[in-house]
């Protein structure tokens, strides 16, 4: 059987432990060795505050976002209500326009507690104004009214 391992020359592997020995000895070197194992403890501990002061910083930015992206949401269903209501109100409007082309009556919204508006004529070209005050008149006598004024 052929042995295949290699050969070490014992006398160069002695040569490389005396040198090896020579450099752990000589104060210079340890001393040097010494400064960059410091350094580096330094550095290492100076790179994880910094890695902590950005990782904090990162985590506020992350709060502020998501706190926006609410903002946002909340932003988007208040527009969506408020379309809503626009097109409630143009829909009334025209609801209002439609009725008051077909009674020739416009309603006074402003004033809840009296029944009041305008009859327009346009074949006159005149506008007169009534008003029914519910705590005086009953309900069926205002019909009445209202259907008089609306078939002159």
């Amino acid at each position: 059987m052929v042995d295949n391992s290699p050969q070490i020359d014992i006398n160069q592997l002695l040569s490389y432990c005396d040198d090896l020995v020579g450099v752990l000895r000589d104060k210079r070197d340890f001393n040097l060795l010494t400064q960059c194992v410091q350094q580096s403890k330094s550095i290492q501990s100076s790179s994880d505050s910094d890695f902590n002061t950005t990782q904090i910083a990162i985590s506020v930015i992350v709060d502020k976002i998501n706190e926006l992206d609410h903002q946002r949401l909340s932003l988007e269903e208040q527009s969506q209500r408020l379309k809503k209501l626009e097109d409630e109100h143009e829909k009334e409007q025209r609801k209002l326009s439609f009725y008051a082309s077909v009674t020739k009556i416009i309603p006074d919204l402003e004033n809840p507690s009296k029944i009041s508006g305008h009859i327009i004529d346009r074949d006159k070209k005149a506008v007169e104004k009534f008003e029914f005050d519910p705590l005086q008149e009953d309900a069926f006598d205002i019909c009445n009214k209202t259907w008089k004024m609306i078939n002159l």
